[in-house]
């Protein structure tokens, strides 16, 4: 398993980005999440094993600052109807090269920072999300462009937040991470230079507040991966799924 300091709070930022959007406001004062997460995800990559992990659930917000599953960064309402964010966020590589017997022999593909700017527009059918990442650590220097539909439905249960998304990953970004170099080919694995993809995700979130302090937030979700994805031999699954139980404390 790989050690975790910055990335504790940002690698798994899609997991929990709708607990975090779904209360957003611009906080006069400090404001805080924080409790812990059981994370999960089946592997699409051969070799790979599905994940199962505990992180720490951190959740910061002072005025513009933000500090949680969304990244780091800062995040302003816009009027009534938007909310405009930039953020610093850590993409995990899909291939850990030293617990991996099939692709020990590739080259090291590193964990990536990556500032995203975001954009969400409220109406009262359906909030929409723009987002557009790009690489500033000079790792895969791609981008990725996502588009999301979400609506949060307070109900007598606790609060559901079903959502669909649509993600296009660059060539470069693609490249990086599925591609197979000349000399990491094999006679089971071919080489392969990846091609910009797009991918789509649904997902539901729930949060369940136990008393006014303390919230129980689940998730599952499903990612398709595109062709350029699907198509790369070190690839084994063109889909698979998450989900994530966090419980944490409001301040």
């Amino acid at each position: 398993m790989k050690n975790a300091t910055l990335s504790t709070v940002l690698k798994y930022s899609a997991l929990f980005s709708l607990v975090g959007t779904s209360y957003a406001t611009q906080a006069t004062e400090w404001n805080a999440d924080l409790g812990l997460s059981v994370l999960g995800a089946q592997s699409h990559v051969f070799g790979e094993e599905d994940k199962a992990e505990i992180r720490p659930y951190v959740n910061l917000e002072y005025g513009m600052f933000i500090a949680g599953p969304e990244g780091i960064g800062i995040s302003s309402k816009v009027g009534e109807i938007g909310q405009l964010s930039a953020v610093l966020l850590m993409r995990e590589s899909v291939v850990d090269r030293d617990d991996n017997d099939l692709l020990k022999h590739f080259e090291k593909r590193k964990d990536a920072t990556e500032l995203a700017i975001q954009w969400t527009h409220f109406t009262p059918f359906i909030d929409i999300t723009t987002a557009l990442s790009s690489d500033v650590s000079e790792t895969h220097e791609g981008y990725e462009a996502k588009l999301m539909l979400s609506k949060k439905l307070e109900t007598d249960v606790g609060t559901f937040i079903p959502a669909f998304a649509i993600h296009h990953q660059s060539e470069e970004l693609v490249d990086y991470y599925y591609g197979v170099r000349a000399a990491e080919e094999s006679s089971r694995f071919s080489a392969y230079q990846g091609k910009a993809a797009t991918n789509a995700n649904t997902s539901v979130t729930h949060v369940y507040p136990l008393s006014a302090e303390w919230h129980v937030a689940t998730r599952i979700a499903y990612d398709y991966l595109g062709r350029g994805i699907s198509d790369s031999p070190i690839v084994e699954e063109s889909g698979y799924w998450s989900g994530a139980l966090s419980m944490f404390y409001r301040f």
